[in-house]
């Protein structure tokens, strides 16, 4: 038996030794070795706050991803994934060029045949925060006649925090508030944006909030007329010859129920004791329910009366300037009256300027008067803005018969007559006739 143990002992010993070679071959051919490429792989940064407990920021220049290159059996890289690979940086290892060497955590049976970069490269800046207003823009308008008035933004500031070299970059911290077509007040929220100063949106920066609420009143715009009215009356003697408000019409702006409830702007000025012009300012909040308001001005206007002093003048009237309409055919006329007729009035004095026997225009009429005596109403022309102070006179005439010799030199001079007094007793807008 023992023979059969010992005998051909190196035959033996070469078989085996061939028989693991043949072996070896053929697992090499049936699971090789082969190599995969993986792409963009995060780095996780370990002990951060090394560096950001110094009040500092981290800025990653290159190394935040990195590519990885592994090598191992197919069996092993096949069921291989990129998300299966860790790689890391630690900052206590920060050199002091500000590298860090990218590890990949090992893989059993996976070797890193190469990673690139190789390190993580990175800046530090010192970390600033402050304390922002914050504007804002509107978007949109409201509906025409509306208009909006200053926002009501809660809270109105913010906190930011971040590198230096950013911070420096903001130039406005502003929030945009919707208010196209609105009619009424308009209640949301809006985002905070940091921009620099081509409006472009800063990054990087951290902010206590990111939205705030805010509230923006919508009124409503409307024009109308400013109108005087006097109280009381002026001392006897004087005569309120015109008025003026300045300006004459307003916009106001109110919410819309208040505002549609105003037609006219009505001031009241009293008269009493006046005895000169008035030239006063007056607030048109003392006549503005209250939340009303004139537009983009301020609420005073100028109320302006002319007040004059009333002056008497008087008119001495000839016989021979009393004109003579309608005179019967084949009678002739005599004017009785022998005294001069005097007419006053009373006005101011530019209104009593322009009174003259001329422009009284003296007239009667003697349209249907038979031949006989006849007392007849003398007609006077002259301005509304006087007063007749004198009874409207009376003129005794005295109608005869004409001979008939006489009677085509009358017809002639009647005719005459009548065309004058058509062109004098054309009427005139500014005048009034008294009979």
């Amino acid at each position: 038996m023992g023979n059969v143990f010992t005998r051909n002992v190196g035959w033996k010993i070469a078989s085996i030794v061939i028989a693991f070679f043949v072996w070896f071959a053929i697992v090499r051919v049936e699971d090789p070795y082969i190599t995969k490429d993986f792409k963009h792989i995060p780095v996780k940064v370990l002990n951060e706050e090394i560096i950001t407990s110094k009040n500092q920021y981290i800025n990653f220049i290159e190394g935040q991803y990195v590519d990885v290159t592994l090598g191992g059996k197919r069996t092993i890289i096949e069921r291989f994934h990129k998300e299966d690979i860790i790689a890391t940086v630690d900052m206590q290892y920060l050199s002091f060029t500000d590298s860090l060497v990218i590890d990949i955590k090992p893989i059993e049976g996976i070797t890193v045949v190469k990673k690139s970069p190789n390190d993580m490269r990175i800046s530090r800046e010192n970390v600033k925060s402050e304390s922002r207003k914050i504007t804002y823009e509107f978007e949109g308008n409201p509906k025409e006649s509306y208009i909006h008035l200053d926002p009501i933004i809660t809270p109105n500031t913010v906190e930011i925090e971040g590198p230096e070299s950013k911070m420096a970059q903001v130039k406005e911290v502003k929030v945009t508030l919707g208010i196209d077509g609105a009619t009424n007040d308009v209640t949301s929220v809006g985002k905070i944006r940091l921009l620099d100063k081509e409006g472009n949106e800063v990054s990087n920066i951290e902010k206590s909030i990111e939205e705030v609420s805010y509230q923006v009143p919508i009124r409503k715009l409307k024009e109308v007329n400013v109108l005087v009215k006097t109280t009381g009356s002026l001392p006897s003697g004087y005569k309120l010859t015109g008025s003026e408000v300045i300006p004459n019409k307003v916009t106001l702006v109110g919410t819309e129920s208040a505002i549609d409830k105003i037609n006219n702007l009505v001031l009241e000025v009293p008269l009493n004791n006046v005895t000169a012009d008035v030239n006063k300012e007056i607030d048109l909040a003392t006549v503005l329910p209250v939340g009303v308001s004139r537009y983009q001005n301020t609420n005073m206007v100028t109320v302006k009366l002319n007040v004059d002093k009333v002056e008497e003048k008087e008119v001495v009237i000839l016989t021979h300037d009393i004109s003579i309409e309608r005179l019967p055919e084949n009678l002739n006329i005599s004017i009785v009256n022998t005294e001069d007729i005097k007419v006053k009035f009373r006005g101011i004095q530019d209104d009593l300027n322009r009174i003259t026997v001329y422009n009284l225009n003296p007239t009667i009429n003697l349209n249907n008067l038979e031949e006989g005596r006849h007392e007849v109403t003398l007609t006077l022309t002259y301005p509304r803005t006087v007063e007749l102070v004198t009874e409207i006179p009376k003129v005794v005439i005295e109608l005869t018969k004409q001979d008939q010799g006489d009677l085509t030199e009358n017809i002639q001079d009647n005719a005459a007559d009548m065309g004058e007094d058509t062109e004098i007793n054309e009427p005139v807008d500014d005048t009034t006739v008294n009979n």
